[in-house]
């Protein structure tokens, strides 16, 4: 136990992190009902919900082994990707206003001080992600009469590699595909949403090997 999980800390830090959820959950809601979407359920919110908050709260254990500046890191990651796993896991939607957001908040992760990644090769690395995934949708959907990679893809990666040097966007990328892959062989469906896939990866990235984190997020 450390100063962060004494007292009534580890109860408002919960309850940040849940408030934090919330309202990107609400925005999601908001955004799909505009837009004349699927409307979110609670079937659908309460395993993300349950997942990020246990990821949440373990985190806060780390200190002092791991700096709290990345635990403050991992967290911001992960809210940020709220909205969009969870319009990617209802209707396969990844909204631009929730990419470009995810990637602007890699880049100030990457500007802020005690940054594993500099700002400078976080800005080259993901305009490189940017347009190697553009260049890979090309070619996916290519000659297809239904697409099969979205523009949404392109900017998620564009900022994975924001938020986490080359070397782990790629691991973590990859990570997210086999999950992907498996829920799709498991459940016998072609098409699997990435975004909550590489989102679980992420969680269980933070839940077995958070020694990983130093160097990672």
């Amino acid at each position: 136990m450390n100063s962060f999980t004494d007292g009534p800390a580890t109860a408002v830090w919960l309850a940040c992190c849940a408030g934090l959820f919330s309202l990107q959950a609400l925005q999601a809601s908001r955004f799909l009902r505009m837009h004349d979407g699927p409307s979110l359920t609670w079937p659908l919110l309460t395993p993300v919900f349950l997942i990020y908050l246990l990821t949440a709260g373990w985190l806060l254990a780390l200190p002092p082994a791991l700096p709290f500046s990345s635990v403050l890191r991992s967290v911001a990651l992960l809210v940020l990707a709220v909205p969009l796993t969870l319009t990617d896991l209802r209707c396969q939607w990844l909204p631009m206003r929730y990419t470009v957001m995810f990637w602007l908040g890699g880049l100030t992760s990457a500007a802020l001080p005690d940054a594993v990644l500099p700002l400078k090769d976080a800005v080259s690395a993901s305009l490189l992600a940017f347009a190697l995934s553009g260049a890979v949708r090309w070619l996916a959907n290519l000659r297809q009469d239904e697409e099969r990679m979205g523009l949404g893809d392109v900017y998620l990666m564009a900022g994975l590699c924001a938020w986490l040097p080359w070397r782990s966007a790629c691991y973590a990328a990859a990570g997210g595909l086999l999950l992907c892959c498996l829920c799709a062989a498991l459940t016998r469906q072609t098409s699997k949403p990435f975004a909550p896939a590489l989102f679980g990866y992420l969680c269980g990235l933070s839940l077995f090997f958070p020694q990983l984190l130093a160097g990672v997020l």
